[in-house]
């Protein structure tokens, strides 16, 4: 965003949703593309992207597979550029011999930053291929000022809510969420989104693919939600691939926070305390939790 930029209030935003097949680099670059020019189309200005959207989740990143994901990442690039798009998917990222889940946002063909997904899931064995990131990025565009959460960061508050403390308007989330736990995806959607009184614009595939762990069949409902500060939803997806769209009013995020006041009711005296008071016992969890991990390598 430029200086001599104002705040766009009242926009169309998609969600662009596919089946993401593992290593074909090819045919999810040519699934994403026709999402986009849909969305485009539609008169979308935001689009989010599935999870891992040019590769989805591999087990060994050699130097070609790497050069596909970021060859793709710059048709993405170069896209948003012709649509005057401001888009956002996670996908591979090699840096200092690590590979990390990071989400990375092109505005107008502009690289404006990128953030890495802090919360591996364990259960399909991300942490053993995959580097957590630890920055949260709030990014202050022309589209109104966000932050992303990758699938699995949709599950701890404490990520989302600072982004709330942080003046977020909406929070981006590129996702794989499995069938199995559709309830939990739809659910929290919504909760962050009334929690933190913002948009929440949540991006699912579709498709089938094997669990990284056990192999067995997982499916993917392409049950996307954009999701208003109230907790309505603008627009659901129903499994079909392509552009679920909805209409974007910022000034809602205000009106929210004239009618609930939440950032004027906090006490924060008190929650610095309580965290505090569970530091070590947070601490604790997680340590046992990455002996856990090591044990069942």
């Amino acid at each position: 965003m430029t200086a001599t930029e104002t705040t766009i209030e009242d926009y169309r935003a998609a969600c662009i949703q596919f089946d993401v097949r593992p290593g074909d680099v090819a045919a999810n670059c040519a699934a994403m593309r026709a999402g986009v020019e849909e969305a485009a189309d539609a008169g979308a200005a935001l689009c989010v992207l599935p999870e891992l959207w040019s590769t989805s989740f591999l087990t060994s990143f050699d130097e070609q597979i790497v050069a596909a994901a970021e060859a793709a990442d710059r048709e993405l690039q170069e896209l948003s550029a012709t649509h005057d798009l401001l888009a956002v998917g996670s996908a591979i990222e090699s840096a200092d011999g690590k590979i990390y889940n990071t989400a990375t946002v092109f505005d107008r063909g502009e690289r404006i930053g990128s953030y890495r997904k802090m919360h591996l899931f364990s259960p399909n064995l991300e942490p053993r291929h995959h580097t957590a990131g630890d920055e949260p990025r709030v990014f202050s565009t022309r589209l109104g000022r966000f932050g992303v959460l990758v699938c699995y960061d949709l599950r701890f508050p404490e990520l989302a809510r600072y982004y709330f403390h942080k003046g977020a308007e909406l929070l981006l989330v590129p996702g794989q969420w499995p069938e199995a736990r559709a309830q939990h995806w739809r659910t929290l959607l919504r909760a962050r989104a009334i929690e933190n009184q913002v948009f929440v614009l949540g991006c699912n595939r579709t498709g089938q693919e094997p669990s990284v762990k056990s192999q067995e069949p997982q499916s993917f409902l392409g049950d996307g939600r954009i999701v208003d500060p109230t907790g309505e939803l603008l627009a659901v997806g129903t499994g079909d691939a392509g552009a679920l769209i909805a209409e974007i009013e910022l000034r809602k995020v205000r009106t929210m926070h004239r009618i609930l006041p939440v950032h004027r009711d906090q006490r924060p005296a008190v929650y610095r305390r309580l965290f505090e008071d569970a530091w070590a016992d947070m601490q604790q969890n997680a340590n046992e939790g990455r002996e856990q991990d090591r044990d069942d390598a």
